[in-house]
């Protein structure tokens, strides 16, 4: 069944070559030559904006269905390379199907995964770190410095505040582009694939046509596998080595009584060392995730932005003729 954006894109460019044909026998009835050389040329565009659209059709449908099947073949290699093992549930969660299996659909599972990596990493460094921030907090109280008491807690919570610090940053970050590859998902081809197809169907505006088109065609195909093939070709997949489980610790309540407070403190003392390979731990899993979500998009940009400047040309975009274009539509 044809995809409601290309049966809309056919109508358009069957719209144009329509006008163009009527403009050919207008000519001739008023022996025009020079309209009729124009309609003429109209025509040819509007064939080639015809064959635009089937092979964006063959494109984002078999061409997607191939590129997702090889990425599925990257994945599984990828991890395996790196000793994890990639079981048939986790691979379903990972991997787009149905209605969802799209390249844009696969990177964005990937972002959310690495996302959801960094939220643990977030919530367990503060959880761990409570007691470390009272700690410190006693220490300073009552010795009225914390280096000068020889307890050394202020590296822990310094380390947790970094922690925290980077995951807020990242976060954000991730957010905001996380929304706008939510945008392209859901409107770059049911409604500006159309709008691309209309915008080049008429000469004033053909050039900001082939430039919507060259964008669509950049963010929709071209990000989702560049982002891909950047992770797995840095041997970084969105696997998150947090530990599961925190380790045991006091309780946190009646911490306004002094000697709650220093048995928070003693047990800060007995856990430098296992908190030393914990907060190395968050650290690690905390440098795949940003590389994840920053670095790697990063690269993907490029990539895109890259294709999108040296294929407009292709499409008919020409910066001159878009702005003379919309002078002469206004």
């Amino acid at each position: 069944m044809m995809d409601e954006w290309m049966a809309v894109s056919l109508l358009i460019v069957l719209l144009s070559f329509s006008l163009s044909a009527v403009a050919i026998m207008l000519s001739r009835a008023f022996s025009n030559k020079s309209l009729e050389q124009w309609a003429k040329a109209e025509m040819i565009f509007a064939i080639s904006t015809f064959l635009i659209v089937i092979f964006f059709g063959v494109l984002f449908t078999l061409g997607e269905s191939i590129a997702l099947k090889g990425m599925e073949g990257i994945i599984i290699a990828n991890y395996a390379q790196q000793g994890i093992a990639l079981t048939p549930d986790t691979f379903d969660l990972m991997y787009p199907q149905g209605d969802n299996g799209t390249l844009l659909h696969l990177s964005e599972l990937y972002m959310n995964n690495s996302y959801s990596c960094l939220r643990d990493i977030s919530v367990k460094a503060y959880r761990y770190a409570s007691p470390f921030f009272l700690a410190e907090s006693f220490t300073k109280d009552a010795f009225m410095s914390d280096a000068g008491s020889g307890w050394g807690i202020k590296v822990f919570t310094q380390t947790a505040m970094n922690i925290m610090n980077y995951t807020v940053f990242t976060a954000f970050l991730f957010t905001v582009f996380n929304n706008i590859l939510q945008f392209v998902s859901a409107f770059a081809l049911p409604l500006f694939f159309p709008i691309g197809i209309l915008l080049r169907a008429f000469p004033p505006t053909r050039g900001a046509g082939a430039y919507v088109l060259a964008f669509i065609v950049g963010f929709y195909f071209v990000f989702p596998i560049a982002y891909m093939l950047a992770i797995n070709l840095s041997l970084n997949p969105s696997y998150c080595g947090v530990p599961k489980e925190l380790p045991s610790m006091p309780n946190m309540c009646n911490t306004a009584n002094p000697g709650q407070a220093e048995k928070v403190l003693m047990w800060a003392k007995s856990q430098q060392k296992e908190a030393q390979s914990f907060f190395d731990g968050l650290r690690d899993a905390l440098a795949g995730a940003i590389v994840n979500l920053l670095c790697m998009p990063f690269i993907a940009m490029v990539i895109t932005m890259s294709f999108i400047l040296a294929s407009t040309n292709l499409f008919g975009a020409n910066l001159p003729e878009v702005g003379r274009g919309f002078v002469k539509l206004i």
